[in-house]
């Protein structure tokens, strides 16, 4: 069983709690989001942080007035902006296809919060949006947000064929509800979602919802003001059937209709105007009150309460108060097969003080079977067998296949990922390695042809495979160190920078610094420093990277610090494409691809400018077709 799980924070909202896909609890706690992450490999479950939201500078949102008596204001935009509502969005949004978390304030302002880095880290948590700038250009009333809901993603835009589809991941909307009871559609973009250079929403649709008026013969000044100032205060979405069902309050009615998207395909080659390129359109039909039900209803599972009475027994035992005791729930969420509820406890039939700092509240979880246990509960804490040979296979085709299809002069991070796939061609250790060494003869004339180097030592190495007798896998790695070693003793008298295929150990004299092939995971040079392994202690802190000597994508050592991350299943170790210099992922539009030769200036230039097309780095490629991990499919951290 989950254990359960105490929080020092007392709950801001009747639905206190929001589970994303990835598994993290976000639970609204007055001016701060407190957050449960699960760990893996670790005795504690949980990693607790807690982040504040309630802090805004000018440049964010400028101070407001409150509205006017008219506008039956009370002043919510000089509040203390605590959290009213909490939704995670549909994956693959913010960094490394992580969630993106809408936080709704008091302030009615609703902020997008994203991690930049490791979700574990408070630091890495930042404000990357505010929603209502969106409304900027209608009344005051429609900058007010009310509510809320993510769509969630519709199967049918998802495409993850096509390299750099912005629709990879399916197409973010969010809907809301501002103060003159207008409900809107919008398409959320950020620069991860494979078309941006910036966070953005774009109103796609603004409906004016007509809600029915008191029925009194003989209404009150406050029903009638009340009346002409409703909204919206709730907004929930059913499954996907082609249409898709919303459902929402307003004035305590529930109001029932469907949506449909469509989106039409972007084609290939942009204009030079290309924000209006993604063509699409939200359909709402008329909204229908009567026997209109939720979509999906949570209730409260028979060992929750059996849970909740234990709690209660032993509260009333801790503070001797016996029976007495009150217990409020603050909403439930679920995940998977995970249900989890807030809880706090109050005495009853007396006077309760409670200062902010002192508020506890205790998360209580089913799992759905009663005997479940953290690893049964999130799947990637209890990773299947990987066939680490077939899926480096897979990445070394990848690689290949792409170069093949894509003839071009290759910059210098592309061109050691070309020559370091072909010498992981003839360490694969399976029954394919006769075809594959024809293959890499032919690769090598490619090479050759399109980047202008002599690879004698390399034709030598495969001559003397291919005439040979059967060598065992361990005579295959010693060719191939030498080769690589000849290699690297050639680029060291060469003076050629832009023309290395071997990388280089910083700490070494120059003719001794190149980096030998002759593992996918490790990396040594000829004086045995080790990359990502057991550092002296002053280079810690600059080098040290915890669990592979070698990118587990790209095979290249992880020689330089700050550019990596790590899958938080298997634990190994990537280039960071969104940090390394040699990767341009965040500039790869609509455009079509990137030519390599191009500096970034430059390329943007063309970009904006689309004097021709632009080519996309090989690089690029490979960590856009594999943006989770390819040996687990985990998500990616750092």
């Amino acid at each position: 069983m989950l254990p359960l799980a105490h929080v020092p924070v007392q709950p801001s909202s009747q639905d206190c709690l929001a589970w994303s896909q990835d598994g993290e609890l976000a639970i609204a706690a007055g001016e701060e989001v407190y957050l449960l992450i699960p760990q893996n490999g670790s005795p504690e479950p949980w990693t607790h942080v807690n982040i504040t939201v309630s802090k805004f500078t000018t440049n964010e949102w400028p101070w407001q007035e409150p509205a006017s008596f008219k506008d039956m204001s009370i002043g919510e935009e000089q509040a203390r902006a605590t959290v009213t509502a909490l939704a995670w969005s549909p994956p693959g949004l913010a960094k490394h296809r992580r969630s993106v978390l809408a936080v709704l304030t008091s302030n009615l302002i609703l902020s997008l919060w994203a991690s930049n880095s490791n979700p574990t880290d408070v630091d890495s948590w930042e404000r990357v949006f505010i929603v209502n700038k969106a409304l900027s250009l209608g009344s005051r009333l429609q900058q007010r947000i009310r509510s809320m809901a993510w769509v969630p993603t519709n199967p049918q835009h998802v495409d993850r064929q096509t390299l750099f589809s912005g629709r990879k991941w399916g197409t973010p909307l969010l809907t809301i509800a501002d103060d003159s009871n207008g409900l809107y559609f919008l398409k959320v973009s950020s620069p991860f979602s494979g078309q941006y250079f910036a966070w953005n929403t774009k109103v796609l649709r603004r409906d004016n919802i007509v809600v029915s008026k008191s029925s009194s013969t003989r209404p009150s000044l406050l029903s009638l003001a009340m009346n002409a100032n409703h909204f919206i205060d709730s907004i929930e979405f059913g499954a996907w059937d082609g249409e898709i069902p919303i459902v929402y309050r307003s004035s305590g009615i529930i109001h029932h209709a469907r949506v449909a998207v469509y989106e039409d395909l972007p084609s290939r080659v942009q204009t030079k105007n290309v924000s209006g390129q993604d063509s699409l359109t939200v359909s709402l039909d008329e909204a229908r009150s009567e026997h209109a039900n939720m979509p999906s209803q949570l209730i409260i599972t028979p060992l929750l309460k059996t849970r909740m009475a234990t709690e209660k027994e032993k509260f009333g035992l801790d503070n001797n108060i016996g029976s007495h005791v009150l217990l409020r729930t603050w909403g439930l969420a679920s995940f998977n097969k995970l249900v989890a509820t807030c809880i706090t406890l109050h005495p009853a039939k007396m006077v309760e003080h409670i200062a902010p700092f002192e508020g506890n509240s205790t998360i209580l979880f089913d799992d759905g079977n009663g005997n479940g246990t953290v690893k049964s509960v999130f799947p990637w804490q209890s990773p299947a067998e990987v066939d680490v040979a077939k899926t480096q296979q897979s990445i070394l085709d990848t690689i290949l296949n792409q170069y093949l299809q894509r003839p071009l002069a290759l910059n210098n991070l592309d061109l050691k990922m070309v020559y370091t796939a072909f010498c992981g061609i003839l360490l694969l250790n399976d029954d394919k390695r006769l075809q594959r060494l024809q293959a890499a003869m032919d690769f090598l004339d490619v090479i050759e042809r399109h980047a202008s180097i002599n690879l004698l030592v390399e034709h030598q190495a495969l001559l003397s495979i291919k005439t040979s007798r059967q060598f065992s896998y361990q005579e295959f790695i010693n060719i191939v160190r030498q080769m690589t070693t000849v290699r690297g003793q050639a680029e060291s008298s060469s003076g050629s920078p832009e023309k290395v295929l071997l990388d280089v150990c910083p700490f070494c004299p120059d003719f001794q610094r190149t980096i030998p092939f002759d593992s996918f995971t490790e990396a040594y040079c000829p004086q045995k420093h080790p990359f990502g392994m057991t550092l002296p202690s002053y280079f810690v802190h600059l080098y040290l990277t915890s669990h592979t000597a070698r990118c587990a994508l790209t095979f290249l050592p992880l020689v330089e610090p700050g550019i990596t991350k790590h899958c938080i299943n298997c634990q190994r170790e990537f280039f960071d494409e969104q940090s390394h210099p040699g990767i341009y992922m965040k500039l790869s539009q609509q455009l079509g691809p990137i030519n390599i030769n191009d500096s970034n200036v430059e390329y943007i230039r063309a970009a904006q400018e689309n004097k021709r097309l632009v080519k996309h780095s090989l690089a690029s490629v490979l960590f856009d077709k594999f943006d989770t991990c390819p040996y687990c499919g985990g998500k990616f951290c750092g």
